[in-house]
């Protein structure tokens, strides 16, 4: 695993897939670094990672599923996931794409494909991140002030919140919003279970309680290194990170970059072309 230069995303781009990657990217106000291992080392798997940014680079989104089955099948899921992403790609509010791609997989369920997924959407004037959790495990945020790691979850659910069941469960499925402020120094960690479900040296999994113990004592002033870091720590052995599932990982922070003028200019024309890119695809 080697880590690469970060790659500058570009307006109105959608980056990502269902195959082996390792990749720094960066948008205005995200360090964004993505990597994922399919299992039994094949280059495409059940795991679909997408990053987007918008017209003026305001809104990065961030799209991390587990979808079942593998090949041909996740590869078309993988295509669909990105056509909503680009859809979707300058509104603020995620509700439409969340609850798009529960459409189109309660549509695909009649084949058995169903996914677990996070989506989160960060708006860079008020670094405010919102994620909507479709039965996905929770991820974790290192939170600057505090110095400690935690699950990002709601800490006290109320009754009535939705069930955010998998993608393609149910049709009429509400999924509700986690929104949390990102601070200077502030890390967030995705995940899919696949890295939870790791065999460790004494025979147990992980887990997530093992997950927020082994992030805790890791080094983390280079974001960059992070994850190849937790990779070594938890599957020291290169075979044991392919051996049982799929394991894809995004690790999150802001960054000091602005909106420039150029951009803020363009923006208009850009969704006018994208738009008009949507109707011809």
């Amino acid at each position: 695993m080697q880590t690469q230069a970060p790659e500058r995303m570009q307006c109105m781009e959608v980056w990502g897939g269902n195959r082996a990657v390792d990749r720094t990217l960066t948008t205005t106000g995200l360090d964004v670094s993505v990597h994922s291992s399919p299992h039994a080392n094949s280059q495409s798997g059940g795991d679909v990672c997408y990053v987007s940014s918008c017209a003026s680079g305001r809104i990065t989104r961030i799209l991390l599923a587990d979808v079942s089955g593998h090949g041909d099948a996740v590869a078309d899921r993988a295509v669909i996931l990105r056509q909503l992403m680009r859809r979707n790609i300058n509104r603020i509010d995620q509700s439409s794409l969340v609850n798009s791609i529960n459409q189109e997989f309660v549509v695909a369920s009649t084949q058995g494909h169903f996914a677990t997924a996070l989506i989160g959407t960060f708006f860079y004037p008020t670094g405010m991140l919102t994620l909507s959790n479709a039965g996905h495990p929770h991820p974790l945020i290192y939170q600057h002030k505090t110095g400690r790691w935690r699950e990002l979850k709601a800490e006290e659910p109320e009754p009535t919140e939705a069930c955010n069941f998998p993608l393609g469960i149910e049709a009429d499925e509400s999924y509700s919003d986690l929104r949390t402020r990102l601070n200077p120094g502030d890390l967030v960690l995705a995940f899919t279970d696949g890295l939870i479900e790791i065999e460790q040296p004494n025979g147990q999994l992980l887990g997530a309680d093992g997950l927020l113990q082994v992030v805790s004592r890791l080094e983390h002033s280079d974001p960059n290194r992070f994850i190849e870091s937790l990779i070594q720590e938890i599957a020291p052995r290169k075979d044991a990170l392919n051996t049982g599932d799929d394991v894809s990982i995004i690790l999150f922070q802001t960054n000091t970059e602005s909106v420039s003028l150029r951009d803020n200019l363009l923006s208009p024309f850009r969704v006018v072309a994208g738009f008009f890119h949507q109707g011809t695809a």
